[in-house]
């Protein structure tokens, strides 16, 4: 019985200790910033990004639920050419959408 406890409270306990989602290495540069922090740079649209906010009955941390959200708009930014990103909705359902910027000098 202790030993199915044992397993059970590990088993529980390893998803919210690691990251299911890493960053590219294009996207290790990829910052994000507040919002006036991109006001001279050009906008290349907006990504939203969705992960599994519960696994089976139970509800993950909303800190790595947003740490993975945010590597997975980096990302896309990097995908998109970007090299910051500005959250421009709080997280929802495991959701959140980010606008992606190019800041780099002309």
């Amino acid at each position: 019985m202790l030993r199915i406890l044992i397993i059970s409270i590990l088993a529980l306990a390893l998803p919210g200790g690691c990251s299911w989602v890493k960053v590219s290495p294009e996207a290790k540069s990829v910052e994000t910033v507040e919002a006036a922090e991109v006001e001279d740079c050009r906008k290349l649209g907006q990504s939203r990004v969705s992960v599994r906010d519960r696994v089976a009955a139970i509800q993950r941390s909303p800190g790595k639920v947003q740490e993975e959200l945010e590597r997975l708009a980096r990302n896309e930014a990097a995908r998109l050419g970007g090299n910051r990103i500005v959250a421009v909705a709080p997280v929802s359902g495991g959701a959140r959408t980010y606008a992606v910027y190019d800041c780099r000098p002309d």
